[in-house]
């Protein structure tokens, strides 16, 4: 198993098990009942969902009370159960994009928390609302498998791709779930519960205009790249001309020396994730020096340098194509 946690289960409480083996027997009780041997088991149904199983009760938890999950008959963990007064510790570190202006076809958006989360909540609890502070419907995919990293930290949250793509059934019926020239703000509600179960310490929201469509290719050949001095220590900056995805652009470059090995350093992307600047820990050595993109990194709505996601289906030009990681050579000065 993976991790056990708080989270919600068509609209219930429940305790959430990651990678639980099936036909697994899984037991919740108090866990003084568990030092005490006194109590039963809590009554309660085990559901699947997606890859998860929730321990459904069929009475509430108690709150302020700690319960012991045991997975055939081994204690998997303890989880305490929050006091109604216990304050909220985590808040939303940032939103992004961090761009003030957004493209119409914008595709997803990520949400960083400063401590791990629990599933089952983005749902009721991050939402698009106008300027009148009224939801905007059907913008946000409806989906029961909600899109965390590793760390538990980090959300992503997709505008519904049927309603950008241009030729499919959603679209055609709704259109965008933005539009030009108006302003719109994501919303993440402090009932949004971490993983030991409390509340944020408080909401957060982040305001953007909308502009027109982004329809082009991802091209590396475009990027500006400010050279640096051989034998110092000074950055490598890569300037993008437009907003690139955060998430992707953690992962998607990096910089190869003279002898075709990686040059190790400091990477950090720029203000509204449209540069990207690596400080290397050894001194630029001189000659050919190679900045290497994966082909996958997109921009903010989802195109790549091998493909628009936005496109015409009736456009040749438009089809996808082979795009194999993309080289663009710089000399230290």
């Amino acid at each position: 198993m993976t991790g056990v946690s708080w989270s919600s289960y068509a609209d219930a409480d429940c305790i959430r098990l990651a990678g639980l083996p099936a036909g697994a027997d899984v037991a919740v009780r108090p866990a003084a009942a568990v030092v005490t041997g006194d109590l039963p088991p809590m009554a309660g149904r085990l559901v699947r969902d997606g890859d998860d199983s929730c321990f459904v009760p069929h009475f509430p938890f108690v709150d302020g009370t700690a319960y012991t999950v045991t997975v055939n008959g081994v204690a998997a963990t303890v989880l305490v159960r929050p006091g109604p007064d216990r304050p909220g510790s985590t808040e939303v570190v940032v939103i992004r994009p961090t761009a003030t202006e957004v493209p119409r076809n914008l595709l997803r958006f990520y949400v960083w928390f400063t401590a791990p989360m629990s599933e089952g909540y983005a749902a009721r609890h991050v939402r698009l609302v106008d300027d009148a502070g009224d939801t905007i419907t059907g913008a946000l995919l409806p989906s029961e498998h909600e899109l965390w990293d590793g760390s538990g930290r980090r959300l992503t949250i997709l505008l519904d791709p049927a309603r950008i793509k241009r030729g499919l059934a959603a679209h055609r019926e709704a259109g965008y779930p933005l539009r030009p020239g108006q302003s719109f703000r994501l919303v993440v509600g402090e009932g949004f519960r971490d993983a030991q179960g409390n509340r944020l310490r408080a909401g957060a929201e982040r305001r953007y205009d909308v502009g027109g469509d982004e329809r082009r290719h991802v091209d590396p050949g475009s990027w500006v790249l400010t050279l640096r001095s051989v034998r110092t220590f000074e950055p490598l900056e890569v300037t993008f001309g437009r907003p690139l995805d955060h998430g992707l652009l953690r992962r998607c470059l990096r910089v190869t020396g003279p002898d075709g090995r990686l040059v190790n350093g400091t990477a950090q992307i720029g203000r509204e994730e449209g540069s990207w600047r690596l400080t290397p820990r050894r001194a630029w050595a001189p000659g050919p020096h190679q900045l290497v993109v994966d082909p996958v990194l997109e921009d903010v709505a989802g195109n790549s340098i091998s493909r628009v996601f936005d496109r015409d289906l009736s456009s040749p030009e438009d089809q996808p194509r082979q795009a194999g990681p993309v080289a663009v050579t710089f000399c230290p000065r």
